[in-house]
């Protein structure tokens, strides 16, 4: 089972969560972890997250998470938190919370 690590932001402290194989939206409700959340459907990109280590460990991004992020210039390092989902299996994966603000700089 993958551990999770947020880092420390503006948005709140560092927060670990050992998590089992699944939606990170998941992992971040049940740690309440600093990630904000608007939509949770991947149509504003409130919820991007920096992979900084460990994005083996997490799917592929699915079309409608690729489409969000493509249409926002986002690099392949910027994940939405709403859509990733974390493999089975030991490892860590570890998370730069970004603002809470969509990729266009409007509120979401």
């Amino acid at each position: 089972m993958p551990t999770v690590v947020f880092e420390a932001s503006e948005l709140g402290p560092s927060v670990s969560a050992e998590a089992g194989a699944g939606r990170l939206i998941d992992v971040c409700d049940d740690a309440r972890a600093p990630v904000v959340f608007s939509c949770r459907d991947a149509r504003c990109a409130t919820c991007r997250v920096e992979v900084v280590e460990g994005e083996q460990h997490l799917e592929p991004p699915a079309r409608d998470e690729l489409e969000l992020l493509e249409r926002l210039g986002a690099p392949p390092r910027l994940r939405l938190a709403c859509q990733a989902v974390l493999r089975a299996g030991p490892g860590l994966v570890r998370l730069r919370v970004l603002r809470g603000i969509g990729g266009t700089g409007e509120r979401c």
